[in-house]
């Protein structure tokens, strides 16, 4: 964690990991400032030898280049992309001691593949005394290797997210928006919604693809949204959502669902380039290879993609109507920055929320104009976020959530406990107190009705603390 408390896009593991081409895989929003992951059993195979593709060809290399460590640089550099050998524990010694840590004189040897697409794997081998490895492989356009996990298959139990606590039941897509104003960026996004009738008949989502849940290293997840569920047909509040830096739109999904079975239209964005993320056609996409942005660029790119998703609310793709009178825009760490953002850039917004972020550009010296809320983990507000709610003039309340860490405001204390940036045993309490302050936050500014919760403090929840309220 840095002390200045501004986020730096930086990938973590879990302790059982090992990293291979310098991309950890657990991401983390530092703070402000797949029904077949690897942890699966995996006696399901589609092959049991490298297919003729190029990730299956790289497989076959990597076996091969196994038995005769250390990979010369040279021949690391003919098969594994310039960017991911510059990266963080990516440099060909690196790589080599993460190798030599857990594979003998023979050499990986390949038991089978889970997922094999042309550009793209993932593969059980075993190692040194047998040990049971995972290995997800990436292709970049000319063939090398751009994205590469090792790390050890861990029994782990299944998670269930705590169901949604409103009357609905839920559904979920997964759309893609293109930007032609800026070289035909393309965004995907994710939207939870309140269904209609019966879901039953819908198969259940799946928390993330194979491909991503092997590489962040993701139990297997049970959510309760439903794939392609009909909306109801009323225009609905919309949640606009952006992640934290680093950290793809999937590990926040216990707040949507909850959101959606309550009436909201949930839309998260992943911003491109920043972290691994969901294809609608099971693929990942990876960071971009550019030099990692400054926090202002990243937050100027983050605010035209979330102006670009206001804009298509309702052309993007057949589903759930939104209701542009009643619009919030919420998010975690950066995401919480970028929702500030918009609420200056854009009247439509009623309502805004940070989780546990610091405030960058002109909201932290100038405010917002409207009602805003920031929930903070465990600590006091900083100078940033003092700052904004100090200058702004509508409704505003800074929540303390007594014993979170900066990743309690995500899925991870359910799906990853004890993994970086949660720290603490898990509680499926803490998504609920942060669930009910967030639902009764917008039920009030965005939605006109009572929330009592807010009034004071709550016999229910006595972890959460008012640090700041105004008017």
């Amino acid at each position: 964690m840095h002390s200045t408390r501004h986020p730096a896009r930086r990938l973590l593991a879990l302790p059982a990991m090992l990293v291979l081409a310098g991309l950890a895989l657990l991401p983390r929003a530092t703070p402000s400032q797949a029904d077949a992951p690897a942890s699966a059993p995996a006696d399901r195979f589609v092959a049991t030898q490298p297919p003729e593709t190029p990730a299956g060809r790289q497989l076959q290399w990597f076996i091969e280049a196994s038995t005769r460590l250390p990979i010369s640089e040279a021949e690391l550099r003919a098969h594994v992309s310039k960017a991911q050998l510059a990266s963080p524990g990516g440099s060909p010694a690196e790589t080599n001691a993460a190798l030599r840590a857990v594979i003998d004189e023979s050499g990986l040897r390949l038991v089978g593949l889970t997922l094999a697409q042309p550009n793209s794997l993932i593969a059980i081998l075993t190692g040194r005394d047998g040990l049971r490895l995972s290995l997800v492989f990436a292709l970049d356009r000319a063939g090398l290797i751009e994205f590469a996990s090792l790390q050890p298959v861990v029994a782990t139990a299944p998670a269930t997210l705590p169901a949604p606590s409103g009357p609905a039941a839920v559904g979920t897509d997964v759309v893609t928006l293109d930007d032609h104003a800026r070289a035909a960026r393309r965004l995907i996004l994710t939207r939870w919604y309140p269904a209609a009738g019966h879901t039953t008949n819908h198969p259940l989502a799946t928390y993330a693809g194979p491909l991503l849940s092997s590489a962040l290293g993701l139990p297997t997840v049970r959510v309760h949204a439903r794939v392609g569920a009909p909306p109801r047909r009323a225009r609905l509040p919309v949640v606009l959502f952006s992640p934290g830096l680093g950290t793809p739109r999937v590990l926040y999904q216990s707040i949507a669902e909850d959101l959606a079975s309550h009436g909201y239209l949930v839309v998260a964005v992943d911003h491109t380039g920043e972290a691994p993320m969901d294809l609608p056609d099971g693929r990942i996409a990876l960071p971009s290879d550019s030099p990692e942005p400054s926090i202002a660029a990243a937050s100027a790119t983050r605010l035209a993609d979330m102006r670009l998703v206001l804009r298509h609310l309702n052309t993007m793709a057949a589903g759930p109507r939104a209701d542009r009178r009643r619009i919030a825009a919420v998010g975690h760490s950066l995401g919480g920055s970028t929702a500030a953002a918009l609420m200056r850039a854009e009247s439509s917004i009623r309502a805004g929320v940070d989780m546990d972020g610091s405030i960058f550009g002109t909201a932290s010296k100038r405010g917002v104009p409207r009602a805003f809320l920031v929930m903070l983990a465990g600590r006091s507000a900083d100078a940033s976020i003092r700052g904004l709610l100090k200058h702004s003039h509508g409704p505003r309340l800074a929540l303390e959530f007594a014993g979170f860490e900066h990743m309690s405001f995500s899925d991870l204390p359910i799906i990853a406990p004890g993994g970086p940036g949660v720290g603490k045993t898990p509680s499926a309490r803490d998504i609920i107190a942060q669930r009910a302050y967030l639902r009764a936050f917008l039920d009030r500014y965005v939605l006109g009705r009572r929330a009592p919760l807010l009034d004071g403090p709550s016999r229910r929840f006595p972890q959460v603390h008012i640090g700041y309220r105004a008017p």
